[in-house]
Order: C-alpha cells, then structure tokens, then sequence
C-alpha cells in the first residue's frame, strides 16, 4: 500500500488574485450592461419615431411641400378600388357606371380637392380613399350612426344633420323657395345665417366657408312620405355652389337616385337642368356656376324649372 502522504501538495491562493479575478468579472457586467442598455434605448427611440405622428417637417420631406403635392393614386389601384366596391354585397351599393363619373372629376379636381357628401353609404371609405390627398366631409342624418362610424374610423370627418322637411311637402317647400327668392331663399349668401326652410344652416361654420370643388347627395335616404327627402341637401348645394369666392369657377354636384321625383323636381329647380352634364338612371352629374352675390334667379333659363314638369310626390 502507498503512502499519499508524500504526494499530498499544498495549493494556497493568495487573496490579492481572488480579488483581481471578481474585479476584472465586475468590469466585464458592467460593460456589456452598459452597452446592453444603449442598444435597447437606440431600439426603442427608433421605433417611436417610424410609428410615432409624423411631425409637420416629417410631413413636408415626405410629399415634397404641402399636402397638395402629394402624388394622386395610381390609375390600377383607383380601377381595383371601383371594381371591388362596385361588386359589394351591399343591396344599396352603386354600380360601376355610377361610381366611375364620380371618380373620374375626383381625379382631375385639383389638389387639394375638396369633397363634400351627403349620406354615409356602402361608399363612404372609398370616397374618403378616392380624394385621399384633398378634404372630405360627410354629412348624416342619423347621429348615432354618425358617431359610431367616426369611432370605428377615426379618419373620417362626419357631422351629423336634424333635417326639418317631409318628402310629402316638396311642392310646397320649392313655392316657398322662390317666393323668398330676394330674402331668406336667395341663390347667393352663407346659409348659417339664413331661415330659409330648405337650406340647412346648423353644419359646423367652417363647412359654410370651405369652397367645395365636388359635391355628392346620396342621403337622406328618403324611404316614405314622411321621411326627409333631398330637397334640403339639393338647395344648400346649389347655394353653396353659386356662392364660392375661390377656387374653380363651376362646382360639380352629384345627385344620386335621380329616378325618384323629389330628386328631380328639387334638382331641375335649383341645380337646373341648363347645368345637367350627364344622366344616366340612378345618377345626374351637374356643373354649377359662382353667381354674383346680387343675384336672384336659381336657373338663368326660366323655362328648365320643374314648374312646367307634371311630377308629382306621393
């Protein structure tokens, strides 16, 4: 049996290399943490300002100036927009025939364009999308669907409208619009101010003083004799149109379901059918001129009134 007491050896670590090795180790945590920490903040403010609100510089070095010099959609993707949302489930939806006039002014309207529309419909996010570079506001007769729809798009402008009229009292309404002609009723002035039955004058003041380049009235949707039909909406457009003080000359006004009587006896008598550009069966395209602010006629050919028509409102 062996001795291992002879070959027994004796290790003794000197406290000064204990030390020296927990101090090099501290160093090390100390360095990598740091540099840990910086790459994390780097991350962090890098992230904030790719998904952060774009500041009005931001902006400015993205379209190359104002809003107004960003570039317009691309011709495929407006053509997939109108063949999708013109093969929507939605009953109410329009057809590519009626979408595509529409489309078609909102590309050549200068920019910024602004659009303003009368109903919230199947339409109303490709309108928003169509005029994406200009300004686009959506009048409702429903408030809280108004509300709702702005909440679940926030990017959306909407203000809803309390109309006061009743389909069954068209004719009445339009007699009453032209004996007022010189007062409450006139062609040119800022409806805000005014009494005149048919026009609506309790929308937010800045959309009174915006000189709209479009116009669409597709609501209130007008579904019976005591419903509120278009005649509201189709007399301030036509005030609107005749009263701007910039921009273009003509204002282009939409009215859809123009099949239906009140939409044709409220549109020959105040949007004119001298200004009518295009009709086809659900949809009438006009152009309407600035007047001068003296001016007290509606239609400048007496004879294109829907006082000689035989319509009648149910």
């Amino acid at each position: 049996m062996k001795n291992n007491n002879s070959n027994t050896k004796l290790i003794l670590l000197h406290p000064y290399i204990q030390k020296q090795g927990s101090s090099n180790k501290l160093w090390l945590l100390a360095f990598v943490s740091f540099f840990t920490i910086a790459f994390l903040l780097t991350l962090v403010y890098t992230r904030e300002s790719t998904t952060g609100k774009p500041t009005a510089a931001g902006i400015i070095a993205v379209t190359g100036g104002g809003v107004g010099d960003a570039a317009p959609l691309p011709t495929t993707v407006v053509n997939t927009l109108l063949h999708y949302a013109s093969k929507s489930n939605d009953s109410f939806h329009m057809s590519y025939s009626e979408l595509k006039p529409i489309s078609d002014v909102l590309r050549k309207c200068s920019s910024p364009c602004n659009f303003l529309v009368f109903g919230l419909t199947p339409e109303t996010l490709l309108w928003k999308s169509l005029n994406h570079n200009g300004r686009t506001v959506f009048i409702e007769e429903n408030r809280y669907y108004a509300a709702y729809f702005e909440e679940i798009h926030p990017e959306i402008d909407v203000f809803d409208v309390q109309y006061t009229t009743k389909m069954n009292e068209t004719k009445e309404l339009i007699a009453s619009a032209k004996e007022q002609i010189h007062n409450e009723c006139r062609p040119v002035q800022n409806l805000l101010f005014s009494d005149c039955k048919l026009g609506i004058n309790d929308l937010p003041n800045h959309v009174y003083e915006v000189d709209w380049d479009v116009i669409l009235i597709d609501g209130p949707r007008g579904n019976g004799p005591e419903s509120p039909g278009r005649m509201q909406p189709i007399f301030t457009a036509g005030v609107l149109a005749r009263s701007k003080k910039w921009g273009s000359l003509k204002t282009h006004v939409f009215v859809h379901d123009y099949y239906r009587d009140v939409e044709q006896m409220s549109g020959d008598e105040f949007l004119c059918r001298e200004n009518m550009v295009e009709r086809n069966d659900m949809l009438a395209h006009f152009m309407v001129e600035r007047m001068e602010e003296n001016s007290f006629q509606y239609c400048r050919n007496k004879n294109n009134s829907s006082s000689s028509t035989k319509a009648s409102v149910s």
